[in-house]
């Protein structure tokens, strides 16, 4: 893996739309969740910019930007998912179940000697996917469908497998899809 200046390009955008959004969440109130969700993608797109536009030291950040990836995947939507939980009056100890769950896979990849288990964490955001969807058109919240499509869409189809679609980097595509996950996310929790 090399310098990519449309990958830190990609980050950057992100990072702002992750900004943009843990901004908005400001008026949600006590709940600190969907902050959760924003600020691990505000950091891991920050860690990102780091490793893919510093051709210097980027390479020495590779580690830490894996952690913050797999961190990512884990926590952003599960903290959208508890927030959706807890604001239509559901158990909390449902809504935290959600997040609990998540991490899992962090908790293997950690035993593991740094080895990610693909399919436990495709299970635990399939999960939380359909929860997202399913609680959100019960609700009709479509923003919530919406974050719940996009994510699955991000995680699922696009995937972050080194792949180039027309010409643009799975990395590059996988950012800005996170964008429109944060996007909707955002208007689910304050709609």
């Amino acid at each position: 893996m090399s310098t990519s200046y449309s990958t830190a390009l990609s980050h950057i955008i992100l990072a702002g739309t992750g900004i943009y959004c843990l901004i908005g969440s400001k008026h949600f109130g006590q709940k600190f969740f969907p902050r959760g969700s924003f600020g691990i993608i505000i950091l891991h797109s920050a860690i990102g910019i780091w490793r893919w536009g510093n051709p210097s030291y980027g390479q020495k950040a590779a580690k830490l930007y894996k952690l913050t990836s797999l961190l990512q995947d884990l926590i952003a939507l599960p903290c959208i998912v508890t927030t959706i939980w807890l604001s239509y009056g559901y158990m909390w100890q449902i809504a935290y179940a959600y997040t609990l769950a998540s991490l899992f896979p962090l908790v293997a990849y950690m035993c593991d000697h740094n080895n990610i288990d693909n399919e436990m964490t495709d299970v635990v955001i399939g999960a939380n996917c359909i929860s997202l969807g399913v609680l959100a058109f019960i609700h009709q919240n479509y923003f919530g469908v919406a974050a719940s499509i996009s994510y699955a869409f991000t995680h699922f189809v696009i995937k972050n497998d080194n792949e180039t679609y027309f010409n643009i980097t799975s990395q590059d595509l996988y950012n800005y899809a996170m964008c429109f996950f944060a996007f909707f996310a955002l208007k689910t929790v304050l709609d």
